[in-house]
């Protein structure tokens, strides 16, 4: 059976810029998901109208196959929870919620049954302490 994944951020630019995680992209036993956070995050870090114009190519694609995850109400209702529980546990800095997208991330890969795989650790298992989702650590393979 497939595997469902969610990338996150720093699992695409590492295989754009750096050829890594080839691995991960196995067509054979993966049904690569892309949620709309990444999306955003990747068209933010785009230098230059090349890769504006691959982000485009690649977005497209995914929206094509049905594969572009958007939140379901019942998602975004808990995403809304989610924060502040991270929040009254000291966790998310409402100042600079960087961690809101990583809270997003994973509530979508929830939402479609993924597994979200990432090189960040840290701020996926600080969520996992308020919601129950699947992550895949890549930091030690390339």
């Amino acid at each position: 059976m497939q595997e469902k994944v969610v990338f996150d951020t720093n699992i695409y630019i590492g295989i754009f810029n750096r050829g890594l995680y080839q691995h991960e992209v196995n067509r054979f036993n993966k049904v690569v998901f892309l949620v709309h956070p990444v999306l955003h995050e990747l068209w933010m870090g785009a230098r230059d109208k090349a890769e504006i114009m691959h982000l485009a190519r690649f977005g497209k694609t995914f929206a094509k196959l049905g594969r572009l995850v958007q939140p379901e109400p019942s998602s975004q209702i808990m995403i809304g929870r989610v924060c502040p529980e991270l929040r009254f546990l000291g966790k998310l800095d409402t100042t600079n919620p960087r961690l809101y997208n990583d809270v997003c991330i994973a509530l979508l890969a929830r939402q479609i049954g993924a597994t979200v795989v990432t090189m960040n650790l840290a701020d996926f298992t600080r969520i996992q302490e308020v919601v129950e989702f699947h992550l895949r650590d890549v930091t030690n393979v390339t």
